[in-house]
């Protein structure tokens, strides 16, 4: 290879030098400008003050809230939300660049109005707002709802909260529309998770929110008792429920821009970023119908049906009341609808055009769907029915009414028009009826040969007038398709009632026909027909006449049979299956035995229990598994089962392979043949352990607690003894009083000694016996056994215990759950510097009915974080060192009360004032019930 030195001269080198370090800075030059041109590059639909205005701001500070799920809200320092990947596409187009700024509402609102910030997003606009701020037009439309627990008190309207507390947030128009009744009690809280926190709790009756976000927020953080109930009609305006931009009117130029921006984004990425944050909540629960449809039925206070008197089995009227296929299915609808319908009696079919163009009627549930008209609208079909013949059991069955020749026949006006018949059939003479009765009576008469009508309502009279020896004798090709009709202009409704109906299953829609047809001849059975019909079947067998006809429908009978044979036996099939997996995937124990107590059966979870295989299990007798001092009492249970169908024994302890011990929870079931019997068995033994772990933790601070209580007695002792012994060494003369006020002060501490170690034994009792238990004893025995440990951390125990309730339990085990949350709190009290704050523990307990007591263990110590709250519960979670907690405690305590007690254990952040002072702290709540034994 050579060099470029090689082959120039050095002159000629200098000078290509030269040109190539020129050549590079013009390049690097050109570079630059098309970058800066590029760089600059905005959307063409923007001004030249709009332009101006970018390129000047570059930056804008924009809002973002802690939690307002899923609009805008705070995730490790990030904001996210619908409203913010909004605005940072919209930014993005037009050149901007957004730093957020993170504050609960009010001090946002604040900001904006101080200037310290440039925009506020998800802000709802209102005239009082219009006065100093500029919005942008609306970029998305919500709907306000009021939220509650369920099955709690009907929730319509603002009255329905009078009386009532409603949780509120500083700030949010919520506030200005519960203002509107003075009634309601305002409670405030930051945000939407505070508020339903405390919904959930009870300490609020309800809150307001827009429904996508709080049916978000209730899913995500689990508050399963919580639901999204019925809109607010109350609304302090029209725009209430959209969400805009905003900004001081001096920036009216930043909402311009953020307009056009938004006008030009790409329809399918706006349904993309809605999809992504609403869709697939969307897809679990929401309504059926939009927005307009639920205004619609929210509004609305019943819709008028109009209802024919005399269509039997159709529609018709009895005791005042609809009855019938049509009014069955307007019953549905108005399930589906959730709003009542009000029925109106017409006479006569042709009355229901002049009801409903009057407006009188909103619904006519029987129209003819080829009749369609320019002054109503029309659903989908939903029943379509064909016509039949009835005639005499005389006459012979035909195919085609063209088969027939000069013959009369007769139609219920308005239903099949005679001159379409006699067009078709001109052979046919047609007679008009008022209904199926005059019909049936001519040809009961012979003065026609048949009548026809529709398929149920034929079916219906041949029941009604069996004894007229009636019955189909042919069929036409024609049918009937019943839609139903409103009025033209209420569009909305017609949506409501087409997507109600399409709600409704054929099946349905068969069972209820199926109702009004067949329900009736079973009523008006006639055993002498059924005889005559087999003797007559009998003979035109002999004679092979009606044979083929005989065997056809014998097949088609066969066929209907056998498949709903087939779907019985499908149905029983998943039956089996599904309780075979519950019986052989189950966590619990589970075995069939005989009533001598032979196995018969188990599963996997009893086998791996006892350490015995089936095969070995199958061979043992069950009462050669259970400890000797329980085979009797278990024989009585098996003996006396049969009036109680299932008995639970609670504790009992098996014997397992090697003689294991396992302690487990039984309960005995009769099974339906009253042979066998099922066992069920709920393995404890890991529960057993962890209480004995908890209750060893336990003795080791009480250990501790009883020598520090013992510090001050053995003082008083040793100091006493040691002043008489000192006054012997001098000699000096000892008065009686004086020696027998030294005994009695020494007597009395070692009484007080005796009394902290009789306290130390019952605490540590292993007697687990269920006897009548004083709920306030219990816990009033905690706290002396607490009382030393606290009062050497400095911390004030604060009793409220005013009321009390006898339930069946043990007062060691109640008493050992009560001092694992005073532990608790006591530990968190020792993080906070005494120089800081007081520390105090509250505890009171309040009866809510005769047969429940709520007890409440309050702190003041900062109280849990919001990430681990709810783990607490949980076995060896804790937040502390490990050499200073075990995280069994407050697991042992939940199972106690929710296990053994059937009770109600929860915690949450309490913000609360005492003495003048507020403090934040965790609130134990527990809910014990005398009706519910261990």
């Amino acid at each position: 290879m050579l060099y470029l030195s090689e082959i120039q001269s050095p002159k000629e080198n200098e000078m290509l030098r030269f040109i190539l370090f020129f050549s590079l800075l013009l390049n690097f030059q050109l570079t630059a400008q098309s970058l800066q041109k590029k760089s600059v590059q905005l959307p063409d639909y923007l001004t030249q003050e709009e332009i101006a205005y970018i390129k000047q701001k570059r930056v804008i500070i924009a809002s973002n809230e802690y939690d307002y799920e899923p609009m805008d809200f705070n995730v490790n320092g990030v904001p996210v939300g619908y409203s913010i990947d909004l605005l940072n596409i919209l930014a993005t187009q037009v050149g901007l660049k957004v730093q957020y700024k993170t504050q609960i509402w009010s001090e946002l609102l604040e900001s904006l109005y101080n200037g310290q910030i440039d925009l506020m997003h998800t802000i709802y606009k209102t005239k009082k707002r219009e006065e100093s701020l500029s919005f942008s037009s609306s970029y998305l439309t919500g709907r306000n709802h009021f939220v509650q627990r369920k099955n709690d008190f009907k929730l319509t309207n603002l009255k329905d909260l009078s009386g009532k507390k409603v949780g509120v947030t500083k700030g949010w128009l919520e506030v200005e529309i519960i203002s509107k009744n003075p009634n309601i009690t305002k409670v405030y809280f930051s945000g939407l998770k505070e508020k339903l926190e405390a919904l959930s709790v009870g300490k609020i009756d309800a809150i307001m929110n827009d429904g996508f976000i709080a049916n978000y927020t209730i899913i995500k953080n689990g508050f399963m008792n919580l639901k999204v109930g019925k809109f607010v009609l109350e609304r302090s305006n029209s725009s209430l429920d959209d969400y805009y931009f905003a900004t001081l009117k001096s920036q009216a130029i930043l909402i311009s821009i953020l307009n056009k921006a938004y006008m030009n984004t790409d329809i399918n990425l706006l349904n993309k970023l809605q999809h992504k944050w609403f869709g697939n909540m969307l897809e679990k629960g929401e309504s059926l119908f939009n927005l307009a449809e639920l205004e619609y039925l929210s509004d609305v206070r019943s819709i008028n049906a109009c209802i024919l008197a005399n269509v039997i089995p159709l529609s018709h009227i009895e005791n005042g009341k609809p009855q019938g296929i049509v009014a069955d299915i307007l019953f549905e609808l108005q399930k589906i609808m959730d709003v009542p319908f009000s029925f109106i009696e017409v006479n006569h079919y042709s009355n229901t055009r002049q009801l409903i163009q009057d407006k009188k009627c909103n619904i006519i549930p029987i129209m003819e769907y080829e009749k369609k008209s320019l002054s109503d609208n029309l659903t989908s079909p939903y029943l379509d029915m064909s016509y039949v013949a009835v005639g005499k059991s005389d006459k012979k069955f035909f195919s085609d009414l063209s088969e027939l020749k000069n013959i009369t026949i007769s139609v219920v006006q308005g239903t099949l028009k005679s001159e379409e018949i006699k067009n078709k059939y001109p052979s046919v003479e047609t007679v008009t009826v008022q209904n199926t009765e005059e019909g049936l009576a001519l040809v009961n008469s012979k003065k026609v040969y048949m009548h026809l009508d529709l398929y149920p309502v034929a079916k219906y009279y041949i029941s009604k007038y069996e004894d007229e020896e009636f019955k189909i004798i042919g069929r036409l090709e024609q049918t009937l398709k019943l839609s139903m009709a409103t009025q033209k202009e209420n569009r909305v409704l017609a949506s409501v009632i087409e997507k109600s109906l399409n709600q409704i299953s054929k099946t349905k829609i068969d069972t209820i026909v199926k109702k009004w047809t067949e329900i009736e001849v079973r009523k008006v059975v006639n055993y002498k027909l059924l005889y005559q019909i087999i003797a007559g079947a009998l003979v035109l067998i002999v004679l092979g006449v009606w044979r083929y006809r005989l065997l056809k429908n014998t097949n088609r009978e066969i066929k209907l049979i056998n498949k709903e044979l087939q779907a019985s036996q499908g149905k029983l099939l998943r039956q089996k299956e599904e309780f075979e997996a519950v019986f052989k995937e189950s966590k619990d124990g589970i075995a069939i035995i005989s009533r001598t107590f032979q196995f018969i059966d188990c599963n996997m979870a009893y086998e791996k229990m006892l350490g015995f295989s089936k095969a070995k299990l199958l061979e043992t007798n069950f009462l050669d598994t259970v400890i000797s001092m329980d085979k009797e009492e278990i024989k009585r249970v098996i003996k006396e089962i049969e009036p109680h169908k299932s008995i639970d024994l609670f504790e009992k302890v098996c014997l397992g392979k090697n003689q294991k011990r396992v302690s487990t929870n039984m309960t005995f079931t009769l099974m339906p043949d009253k042979n066998k019997v099922l066992l069920a068995v709920k393995d404890l033994t890991s529960l057993k352990l962890l209480e004995s772990q908890s209750k060893l933790a336990s003795m080791g601070e009480m250990i501790g607690n009883i020598a520090h209580q013992w510090r001050q007695p053995l003082s008083i002792i040793t100091t006493s003894a040691t002043g008489l012994s000192l006054k012997a060494e001098m000699q000096e003369h000892v008065e009686n009083q004086e020696i027998i006020h030294f005994s009695n002060e020494v007597v009395q501490q070692c009484q007080y000694l005796s009394r902290t170690i009789d306290d130390f034994k019952e605490f540590i009792k292993d007697d687990m016996k269920s006897v009548p238990t004083s709920v306030k004893e219990s816990l009033q025995s905690a706290l002396s056994l607490t009382k030393a440990s606290m009062k050497s951390n400095y911390i004030e125990v604060v009793e409220t215990l005013e009321e009390d309730l006898i339930i069946a339990g043990n007062k060691n085990e109640l008493g050992q759950a009560f001092i694992n949350i005073l532990n608790n709190a006591k530990d968190q009290l020792k993080e906070i510097a005494q120089s800081k704050q007081k520390r105090y523990i509250f505890v009171s307990s309040k009866k809510l009915d005769k047969e429940t007591i709520e007890l409440r263990i309050m702190d003041n110590g900062g109280g849990v974080n919001a990430e681990v709250i709810n783990r607490i519960f949980e076995p060896y979670f804790t937040t502390k060192h490990q050499s200073v907690g075990t995280g069994l405690g407050l697991s042992l305590s939940d199972k106690i009360i929710r296990q053994r007690y059937k009770g109600l254990i929860q915690v949450y952040n309490e913000t609360f004032e005492y003495e003048g002072k507020e403090y934040v702290g965790a609130c134990f709540v527990i809910r014990l019930y005398a009706h519910k034994t261990v």
